[in-house]
């Protein structure tokens, strides 16, 4: 006799299975289409849950990209400049006093050439504390920065201002009334080099020895092949026939004309 069959019910333990089944063969893309921002409870992934290299800049906003690159008050200090970095461009107007700056902070090799200029630095901001030993050199300073406010009076020596400077001695021979003697000579250029040129220069000379006989006017003038003409003359007949000044050392100055 034919047997009817029972409608069979899986049992709990099979119904796990069939699970366990499922998600081992379709659970990762299951997951993947289930499991999105809005499923992820707010900040609770850290970075242990991101793997490196991962993020990248367009995962930033607007704002979290600008926070970055912000420099952070007082970062930068002088560990962080490289020499000569900070120029004249980058310093506002009026920007460095004596507030600002640490005693003897300020050295050569912190300063572009030409940076610094009248107009970055306010009255009396500098002192001698503020500055290094040897800190300011001709190639630091911009041209027309410093003013006669700035000089100390009475330090300006000749070869602070002349193309030419210094000194030569000439034993001139005995003068007749009315006659006149020439004397040229190479001078020192003020700054040692070679290539100051008098021929446009307006020259000062003096005698400096004691007994230069009063009625010998001495003037001097530019002469050919850079050198320096001294005119000695003896004006009118008063006196002895003849006067014979001693051998004098004489001291000069060229000036630059414009």
């Amino acid at each position: 006799m034919p047997h009817r069959l029972k409608g069979l019910r899986p049992s709990a333990p099979m119904v796990v299975a069939l699970i366990a089944l499922f998600v081992a063969l379709d659970g990762p893309a299951t997951a993947a289409r289930f499991v999105n921002g809005a499923s992820i409870k707010p900040n609770s992934i850290t970075h242990r849950q991101i793997r490196n290299g991962t993020i990248g800049r367009q995962d930033l906003s607007k704002s979290a990209r600008d926070y970055l690159r912000t420099t952070p008050a007082d970062s930068v200090g002088a560990n962080q400049l490289r020499d000569g970095a900070v120029g004249g461009q980058a310093i506002a107007d009026k920007a460095v006093d004596g507030t600002k700056l640490g005693d003897g902070a300020v050295g050569a090799s912190k300063l572009a050439p030409a940076s610094v200029d009248a107009t970055k630095l306010t009255d009396g901001a500098v002192g001698p504390s503020q500055l290094a030993a040897g800190a300011v050199t001709a190639s630091k300073v911009a041209t027309g920065a410093i003013g006669g406010g700035a000089i100390a009076d009475g330090s300006l020596q000749t070869q602070d201002l002349g193309d030419f400077y210094g000194t030569v001695t000439v034993d001139f021979t005995e003068f007749a009334p009315n006659t006149c003697q020439v004397s040229a000579f190479a001078p020192t250029p003020s700054n040692g080099s070679a290539n100051n040129q008098i021929a446009d220069d307006v020259v000062s000379i003096s005698p400096s020895t004691s007994g230069w006989p009063d009625p010998i006017i001495v003037t001097a003038n530019p002469g050919a092949n850079n050198t320096i003409r001294i005119v000695a003359c003896r004006i009118g007949s008063d006196g002895p026939s003849t006067i014979d000044p001693p051998r004098t050392t004489f001291q000069y100055v060229a000036f630059d004309t414009p």
